[in-house]
């Protein structure tokens, strides 16, 4: 049973190590990423092709 109760622990301690990874690695991408320049570029783009 003790054994268990430690698989158990060490499994969750793992997963939250890596989902504490993949936050950090995706929170660094959205911040390099604008995304309000994003999307003035293509407001930009849709309203000069209409003209």
């Amino acid at each position: 049973m003790k054994q268990k109760i430690n698989i158990n622990f060490l499994e969750k301690y793992i997963a939250h190590f890596v989902n504490d990874i993949e936050y950090k690695r995706i929170t660094k991408k959205l911040e390099e990423y604008d995304l309000m320049a994003d999307v003035d570029d293509q407001r930009f783009h849709h309203f000069c092709s209409s003209i």
